[in-house]
C-alpha cells in the first residue's frame, strides 16, 4: 500500500490511496463530509478484508498423523484378549456374558438358524447353543485387520465342537468372521456368522 501526497491546494491536500486491485481517490472535488464517509467506508473495508479469505487447509503432516494415529499391533492385542474372555464366558455357560461382548445392534449368525440381532436375541442364541448335552466349543483368530481408522477390525478364525445331543457324540469343524466395532474405547462384535467345513448331511 503506497500514501502519495500531491501538490497542496488552497483548500485540500490532494490524496491518493492505491491498493490492487482498486484505486481509491480523494481530490480537491470532494467535500469533507464525503471524504469522511469515504475514510469510514475504506476502514470497514480493511476490517473485513480478513473474514473474506478462505480459511487455511490443514497441513498434509497433520492429516497423515491423524490417519496413523491408531496402533494396529496394539489393537489386535486387545480382540485377541476380547476372544480370550469370550471363550472364558463359553466354558462358564454363561449367556448374558457373551450377549454382553457385542454391540447393542450387533448380530449373531448361526449355521441353521435365524439371526439373532441384538442383547436379547443374541443371548438366547448362545443359550441355546450351549444348552445341547457335552458342548464344547473352540475357535482362534488366524487373522485380524485393523481399519486405517482404528475403529473397526475383521477378524477371521476357525472353530472345533463337540457335543453329544442324543447320548451320540458330535463333532464339527469350521470357519467363522466377527466383525469388531470400538465403541467408547472397548471392542465390541458388530456382526459373527460362522459355519461348517462338513458337507451336508455329515457331523
Amino acid at each position: 500500500m503506497q500514501w502519495q501526497i500531491g501538490r497542496a491546494e488552497p483548500a485540500l491536500s490532494l490524496v491518493k490511496w492505491r491498493a490492487a486491485p482498486r484505486c481509491w481517490y480523494f481530490g480537491p472535488g470532494l467535500g469533507r463530509e464525503q471524504m469522511t464517509k469515504s475514510l469510514l467506508l475504506l476502514s470497514a473495508t480493511a476490517l473485513l478484508l480478513p473474514a473474506c479469505r478462505p480459511a487455511d487447509k490443514p497441513a498434509e503432516s497433520a492429516v497423515v498423523e491423524a490417519r496413523g494415529a491408531s496402533d494396529p499391533a496394539a489393537e489386535e492385542k486387545a480382540i485377541r484378549a476380547e476372544v480370550d474372555r469370550w471363550l472364558q464366558l463359553i466354558k462358564a455357560k454363561d449367556a448374558a456374558g457373551i450377549a454382553g461382548l457385542y454391540a447393542e445392534d450387533g448380530a449373531v449368525m448361526p449355521p441353521n438358524g435365524p439371526i439373532g440381532k441384538g442383547p436379547a436375541a443374541i443371548q438366547q442364541t448362545w443359550a441355546g447353543m450351549m444348552g445341547i448335552p457335552g458342548f464344547d466349543l473352540n475357535f482362534a483368530p488366524e487373522q485380524i485387520l485393523i481399519s486405517s481408522s482404528g475403529d473397526m477390525a475383521l477378524d477371521r478364525g476357525t472353530y472345533r465342537l463337540a457335543m453329544t445331543p442324543n447320548g451320540t457324540a458330535v463333532s464339527d469343524t469350521g470357519k467363522y468372521v466377527v466383525v469388531w466395532r470400538k465403541i467408547d474405547g472397548k471392542w465390541k462384535a458388530a456382526a459373527d456368522i460362522f459355519n461348517s467345513d462338513l458337507p451336508v448331511g455329515e457331523g
